[in-house]
């Protein structure tokens, strides 16, 4: 990892330098927005992550570098010379009066690093736009489907408490249903019963008059 890049992200992170791995340091706390699930954001980087992003910025600085020697220039040289003057005060001075014999003055030195500084911006504001569509893509779709699948859940729901309802007013009805059954079956044996009573006796006259009057008249 080039120290340049390393310094970079020495504002966030700490360093192991016998294991060459990226421990977290709080020092920033990301702010959550209100309707925003609380996800705790990853606060370390592993290898393979810092030199994706170390070469994706030092494509952006190639990229925008400007014409003769600037803030990238001053820093790459910065990085060189770290070994040989350790003090940064003594490093900046001594990066500083070898490059202003090319032509570097302070305020093209300043000027340069708010170029870079609003290339980094830009570079931002587009990533946050591109994470922001696959959001929308890839977690408001899924949002979307979890919605629906509640309202269908909820329609079931109800649905199935309806079918219970009409199950149990069908069961009330049925047992209304087979006692009135019974009853009416009853009464019909009873009105049968008496009926036949009633016509046995009728007929049993009705043969002794027949009798009588034969012998009779």
């Amino acid at each position: 990892m080039s120290s340049f890049f390393k310094k970079a992200l020495g504002v966030f992170v700490e360093f192991d330098e016998e294991t060459k791995n990226v421990n977290p340091q709080v020092i920033l706390q990301p702010q959550i927005a209100k309707n925003e699930p609380f996800i705790t954001p990853k606060s370390s980087l592993n290898n393979g992550e810092i030199e994706k992003f170390e070469q994706h910025f030092d494509q952006l600085f190639n990229k925008a570098n400007l014409p003769g020697p600037d803030y990238f220039e001053f820093w790459k040289m910065m990085e060189t010379l770290e070994v040989h003057i350790p003090d940064e005060k003594s490093r900046i001075a001594a990066v500083f009066a070898s490059l202003s014999i090319q032509g570097l003055s302070k305020e093209k030195l300043l000027d340069s690093a708010s170029h870079y500084k609003t290339i980094i911006e830009k570079d931002k504001n587009e990533f946050e736009n591109a994470v922001a569509d696959k959001s929308k893509i890839e977690i408001d779709s899924r949002n979307k489907t979890i919605t629906d699948l509640e309202k269908k859940m909820a329609e079931n729901v109800a649905l199935v408490q309806n079918l219970n309802k009409e199950i149990a007013d069908s069961q009330a009805k049925m047992t209304t249903l087979k006692s009135e059954i019974t009853e009416a079956e009853q009464k019909i044996i009873n009105n049968k019963g008496n009926y036949n009573l009633a016509c046995d006796a009728m007929l049993n006259k009705l043969s002794q008059d027949i009798i009588k009057i034969q012998s009779t008249i």
